[in-house]
């Protein structure tokens, strides 16, 4: 048996990790690419997403796929971002208020076109998703890339006027995503877990994962993994100049600048932010909640 490699190779990967950005990507793709039964590459979809993209699965390692389950992870895939036209522009623009006009001729945001392209180049994938209450979501998308707005446009409400935030804002519709690749790869292959679990219901999350990708249970690791630079976020939006300090400097600081601004998880939206963004997502939830029951019985959630 050592000499057959994976169907893997030649047909695409076994599993799709696509996302979301800043629900635990880090810490789920690190907690797979430690089992012992799984082999991993990450930011291998996204070129999928590209004009002329080459949908042929090519691991950097054939012998690392040899009997294991292959996942490629790109948690940005599941943003359904296609770049159509001049990828530049976009990412010239991405992080400027207002220039949505710039970019709109270059860029496709189309679930149910990201889900086709992706079903190209892994035909027989199942596909995996986590998914994070909306407004806790884009909070820490937000804080994340606080400091790559510009000086003096860092409010909330011009992050969601960049088209990188118009993009995010259209990505929190969950039950449009989710439907587009059940549509395309069918409910059984479908995967859908929510970020709350991973503190609130550990080993329930960690048995619907490896369920799903079809390996032997492991705990999750009780340490988390790459949370957001929430206290330079928060330094940075009270004293905009800072987002000019060299990038060793920042990273030398961020240890200390919580004895200034307690609260590492600290909430950068107001309250009439979040009931916005709440009232505004309420009904596509109701529609999740309701895709949610026609997938696999290891992707449910418990009541």
């Amino acid at each position: 048996m050592d000499d057959i490699v994976r169907t893997t190779v030649s047909a695409g990967a076994d599993v799709l990790y696509i996302g979301y950005p800043k629900a635990a990507s880090v810490f789920v793709g690190k907690f797979l690419t430690g089992h012992p039964e799984v082999s991993t590459d990450h930011q291998q979809i996204a070129p999928l997403l590209l004009p002329g993209s080459n949908t042929e699965f090519a691991p950097a390692d054939r012998e690392l796929c040899r009997g294991r389950v292959h996942i490629s992870r790109d948690e940005s895939v599941a943003e359904s971002l296609c770049i159509i036209g001049d990828g530049s522009k976009w990412a010239r623009y991405c992080y400027v208020p207002g220039a949505w006009d710039q970019v709109k001729r270059e860029i496709l945001v189309d679930p149910g076109e990201a889900a086709s392209r992706l079903r190209d180049g892994h035909p027989h994938a199942k596909v995996l998703m986590i998914i994070r209450e909306q407004a806790d979501w884009l909070n820490s998308a937000y804080k994340y890339t606080l400091n790559e707005l510009p000086a003096g446009q860092r409010s909330f409400a011009e992050y969601c006027a960049t088209p990188y935030g118009a993009v995010l804002l259209q990505a929190g519709y969950f039950d449009q995503t989710i439907r587009a690749y059940v549509d395309v790869f069918g409910a059984s292959q479908v995967c859908v877990l929510r970020y709350e679990d991973i503190e609130g219901a550990p080993d329930r999350f960690a048995a619907q994962l490896c369920a799903f990708v079809g390996i032997s249970e492991r705990m999750l690791p009780r340490q988390r993994e790459n949370e957001s630079h929430a206290q330079v976020a928060r330094l940075l939006r009270l004293f905009p100049a800072a987002g000019r300090l060299p990038r060793s400097v920042k990273d030398a600081i961020k240890p200390h600048v919580a004895r200034f601004l307690p609260g590492a998880r600290g909430v950068l939206l107001s309250a009439h932010e979040i009931a916005m963004l709440r009232s505004m997502y309420a009904v596509s939830n109701e529609r999740t909640e309701k895709l949610l029951e026609q997938l696999s019985p290891t992707t449910r959630r418990s009541r």
